[in-house]
């Protein structure tokens, strides 16, 4: 499946800690694969020949398949470059779970080492959790149904999304949500509610965590009421966030 629109990235080293090297990073996913997009501008007086990747467990279990960055030709002082971090997500890259009530932290903790001189330097990037859902997210009818009623009402929370004109329809969301892995599981329109229908949708990350959706919507609105039941009350905000995004999106 390949994902979304454009990465967005963020400006994580400024070049005051990386020896002139200004990095942005944004994460991605094509056809299951997650990566790591960075961008560098090189403000130092040396080329950018050769660095390493290391990063820091985190609630994703994200790793690099290579922790070499090797760039031929290298990054001429005062030009820039790119760079693809392919990524795996394993259970020994896992982050322990937080506690009771709390939230995993959003962000992938990295650092850098310049072959060439041998500094290092570190950055954080907000991960947006939709690239890690997996391409067998989807569940049937039944599965569904039974995993929604065994979640306690408890653990279920409501937002209301807004959505672009001209986008704020049933069939945009599949749409969107199909690019991202996010999978529709049942659809009807709502007893006695002329114009309303719900939207029943799963996903679930390479780590095997699940989320399940109802969204709500009426024509002529455009917004969409979100039901959000998941087991993982720890990634449930940043779970919900990324529905959010990727309906808006």
């Amino acid at each position: 499946t390949t994902q979304g629109p454009t990465v967005v990235k963020t400006q994580v080293c400024d070049g005051s800690q990386s020896g002139g090297i200004v990095v942005s990073a944004g994460f991605d996913q094509q056809n299951g694969v997650i990566s790591l997009e960075l961008d560098f501008v090189n403000n130092s007086s040396a080329p950018i020949e050769r660095l390493a990747i290391q990063l820091n467990k985190s609630a994703y279990g994200l790793q690099p398949t290579n922790q070499q960055l090797v760039f031929n030709p290298p990054i001429a002082s005062g030009s820039s470059g790119s760079y693809s971090v392919g990524l795996t997500v394993t259970a020994q890259m896992m982050a322990p779970a937080p506690g009771p009530g709390q939230q995993v932290n959003p962000s992938v903790q990295a650092a850098i080492k310049n072959m060439s001189t041998n500094g290092v330097f570190y950055f954080a990037a907000p991960f947006p959790l939709e690239r890690s859902f997996s391409p067998t997210g989807g569940l049937d009818r039944t599965t569904f149904i039974n995993a929604w009623k065994s979640i306690d009402d408890t653990k279920e929370v409501y937002s209301t999304v807004s959505l672009p004109p001209g986008s704020a329809t049933a069939d945009a969301v599949i749409g969107k949500y199909a690019s991202r892995n996010i999978y529709q599981i049942a659809r009807r329109p709502v007893p006695n509610a002329p114009g309303q229908e719900v939207v029943y949708f799963s996903a679930r990350t390479f780590a095997g965590h699940e989320f399940l959706a109802e969204l709500t919507f009426k024509g002529g609105v455009e917004a969409a009421k979100v039901c959000f039941r998941t087991e993982a009350g720890a990634y449930q905000e940043t779970a919900k966030e990324a529905f959010e995004r990727c309906a808006r999106g």
